[in-house]
């Protein structure tokens, strides 16, 4: 289901094919938008200056006029309003180059209309409230999948996202429940406000519950000032509590009153405050499991069963591991600005074999540490994947921190970059992105010979 604006904004489409400009901007009027369309370079600016639209979508090919001159001379002229490319070349360089030259994001055809409005909205969104461009830090990352299972789950996720259900995803960690759980709120009626988040296994259960409902002046020492928790600032939007598993007995039942009576107390309070926030949980631990234990309550679980989605382990879902590490190479290279590169098949077989106890999070950081030291390659080979993938030493098991995994492939990425650069400090310093004064603290940090 896609929601209408409450306001209505303006796009204008810039395309050299009529049937496509006339397509989308009956689209956008039929979810009361204002859309119009140029099919020329030489009617842009004229136009935009007519119609002040919010947002503007513009094919990177248009006939004999060059989108990105097209797209330099819109940002010269009106610096603040948004652009959004429209590439039928899938060509990465292209969509680099439009990066930096302004754009807000880029999108690909065949173009996905309500993946298109997602965009759209939150350009106009999130110029109007100043907030930073361009899209490549700010854009939704997307749920990138070909397994069938998870098709099934993002078809799953569509169905529940406009209601109000509260929905409980299940997961091992780094598969990806915080997508999900973003996909749920993009795609549903609160998506005007932002999601907020909560960790409930990073603080210890004082300050949780501190975070979760607030306090009132004088509840307790240092207290000095009444404080809204996270249920009262997510009011009209969505709450996502990941690792609720991780949640004390006592805090567990305050969350279920607040979902059985949509009303909450803040510390040291004694009003009750009504709420209307979608209530969003994760966890990897098994629940049940927990239960059984006494560590989880039935009922809050029976609340929650209602909506569950289980998302597969990476292991399980092997169609999606190639894919995925392309679009984190595309990544990588937007960010750093440099042409994209590709595996080599040897490379591919190894990722593919691979049994992945860190899911997609271990994926995404194993290809970026590759990436990072082919600087002078437009290709990783097996020889460029750390030791660990090739079947020496199991570094990552499911439970490990992301930030020791994270930790472990900086160390090794120092050293083999300080190696390949005969131990040149400034050398290596430069290929990482980072200061001298940098690189030394963390050779001492990570204990590294030279």
């Amino acid at each position: 289901m896609i929601q209408q604006l409450e306001k209505k904004c303006s796009v204008l489409v810039v395309d050299d094919r009529e049937k496509v400009c006339q397509t989308l901007v009956k689209n956008f009027v039929k979810l009361g938008y204002e859309a119009d369309f140029v099919t020329s370079g030489s009617e842009v600016l004229r136009t935009i200056r007519k119609n002040r639209p919010d947002t503007v979508l513009l094919d990177i090919m248009l006939g004999s006029d060059d989108g990105i001159e097209i797209l330099k001379m819109v940002k010269h002229e009106n610096p603040d309003l948004p652009v959004i490319m429209i590439t039928g070349y899938a060509s990465i360089d292209s969509a680099v180059q439009s990066l930096r030259c302004g754009a807000y994001d880029y999108v690909q055809k065949p173009l996905e209309f309500e993946e298109l409005r997602e965009i759209v909205d939150r350009a106009v969104r999130e110029n109007s409230s100043g907030m930073s461009q361009p899209g490549q830090e700010t854009s939704f990352p997307k749920i990138v999948t070909q397994s069938k299972e998870m098709l099934s789950i993002i078809k799953q996720i569509d169905k529940l996202a406009p209601s109000d259900l509260p929905i409980l995803i299940l997961g091992e960690n780094g598969t990806g429940k915080e997508l999900i759980a973003d996909r749920i709120h993009r795609k549903s009626k609160r998506s005007c406000r932002q999601m907020l988040k909560i960790n409930c296994a990073a603080l210890p259960e004082s300050l949780l519950d501190n975070e979760l409902f607030g306090h009132e002046k004088g509840a307790y020492t240092g207290a000095e000032s009444t404080f809204q928790g996270v249920f009262e600032k997510a009011d009209g939007s969505s709450l996502m509590l990941d690792e609720i598993g991780d949640m004390s007995l006592s805090i567990q039942a305050k969350i279920l009153r607040t979902l059985q009576h949509n009303e909450i107390r803040r510390i040291g309070g004694t009003e009750t405050i009504s709420i209307n926030v979608r209530f969003i949980a994760a966890t990897n631990k098994d629940i049940e499991s927990l239960i059984k234990k006494g560590d989880f309550r039935a009922d809050l679980f029976y609340r929650l069963n209602t909506a569950i989605i289980r998302v597969p382990p990476l292991r399980n879902r092997r169609a999606d591991i190639l894919p995925l590490a392309q679009t984190f190479l595309e990544q990588y290279s937007l960010k750093k600005g440099i042409p994209a590169k590709s595996l080599t098949d040897k490379a591919a077989d190894i990722l593919m074999e691979y049994h992945w106890p860190g899911n997609i999070r271990e994926l995404k950081n194993i290809v970026e540490y590759s990436a990072a030291i082919t600087e002078f390659s437009d290709t990783i080979t097996d020889r460029d994947l750390p030791p660990q993938i090739m079947g020496k030493e199991d570094l990552f098991s499911s439970d490990d921190d992301p930030l020791n995994i994270r930790e472990t492939m900086e160390r090794e990425l120092i050293q083999k970059t300080l190696h390949n650069t005969l131990f040149n400090k400034s050398e290596t310093a430069r290929i990482l992105k980072m200061s001298r004064r940098t690189l030394y603290n963390k050779i001492q940090r990570y204990n590294i010979d030279i």
